[in-house]
């Protein structure tokens, strides 16, 4: 895999989508850069996502400056700015910038003494793999410290020692700030995108592939072996390899993710589809199976604090929606 095979196949994907699906996907800034160098007018959803990555990328130095002065001990960048280096420039916006650190809880309590504020939205320490998300009041992006990388359930995350020990200098250009190695970082990513929801969108196999060009697709299997990600991993890298390379169209991108290659939204039926359907692609048949049947039955429970009342009127719906993009149906009433 070489990086410069990667934008070609992008852009080729971005020339025939609609504007709608680039921005579900989260490659509004990507887009209006490719226009414009390719002398088309760039509509203002574009733009305005161009904006706001420029800004976010502005912001973020002088914020990451402000963490690292405050924070004592090993810091190290995750995503946001450190994969958007990677971009063409002005090509990728993020919302915050996310630190991983050993001394997680002492960071937190430091940058809240320093003028830094908890965000005002609730927050569930059992969800989430780092702790409430802050903002410097200057600065428009929130800041995640996180306790632990972001995985999938029922994986042990790799040791925290493990991936300090391999760290090497962010590509931001702050002194004393960290970032994965390469390696370590693409399956990060991989592990990260994955535990949201596997193959959602084409940004999330954008960053991944972008970190895992040039490196050793030995090592990356090797490691992702030993991290318990083979199977997530070959799912992953084969979409990559589909999509960005030319490889044999795959199983997974034929039936449960169908959006990704047309540059849409999922749909309502889709969504269903991949949540009961993915666990085959993640682990052993027998695991496989069991997660597939809970994702099933819990489609035909009520949500939790829904009447059954409330879920049988919301079945015709979805049945009506099937077709619907996602985001269209819950607008309309559906979950």
């Amino acid at each position: 895999m070489a990086a410069s095979e990667i934008w070609p196949a992008i852009f080729a994907l971005l020339d025939d989508a609609p504007i709608e699906g680039v921005l579900a996907h989260e490659l509004g800034p990507l887009a209006a850069g490719h226009r414009r160098a390719a002398g088309k007018p760039v509509p203002e959803a574009l733009a305005a996502e161009e904006r706001a990555a420029s800004f976010a990328a502005l912001s973020a130095i002088a914020l990451l400056k402000r963490i690292r002065e405050i924070g004592a001990g090993p810091l190290m960048l995750l995503k946001g700015p450190e994969v958007a280096a990677l971009y063409p420039p002005n090509g990728r916006r993020f919302g915050d910038v996310d630190v991983l650190t050993p001394q997680a809880a002492g960071l937190h309590r430091s940058l809240l003494m320093h003028g830094f504020l908890e965000l005002d939205k609730p927050f569930d320490f059992r969800e989430h793999h780092h702790l409430p998300p802050l903002r410097w009041p200057v600065v428009p992006l929130s800041v995640e410290v996180h306790l632990a990388p972001n995985w999938p359930a029922e994986i042990e995350p790799p040791p925290l020692a493990e991936i300090l020990e391999a760290a090497v200098p962010s590509v931001v250009g702050v002194e004393g700030l960290w970032a994965p190695r390469r390696l370590h970082h693409t399956l990060l990513l991989a592990a990260h995108a994955w535990s949201h929801v596997p193959l959602r969108r084409l940004r999330d196999l954008l960053d991944v592939a972008v970190l895992a060009a040039d490196q050793s697709p030995a090592e990356l299997d090797r490691v992702a072996s030993a991290w318990g990600l083979a199977r997530i991993w070959r799912t992953t890298q084969r979409a990559i390899d589909s999509l960005f390379y030319g490889g044999s169209d795959t199983a997974a991108l034929r039936v449960w993710a169908r959006h990704l290659r047309a540059v849409r939204e999922r749909t309502v039926f889709e969504s269903h589809l991949e949540a009961v359907l993915h666990p085959f692609w993640e682990r052993p048949a027998g695991p496989a199976l069991a997660k597939s049947l809970a994702a099933f039955g819990s489609d035909l429970r009520p949500a939790a604090g829904e009447s059954w009342g409330v879920k049988l009127r919301r079945i015709p719906l979805a049945v009506r929606d099937a077709r619907m993009a996602r985001s269209h149906h819950a607008e309309q009433g559906g979950e």
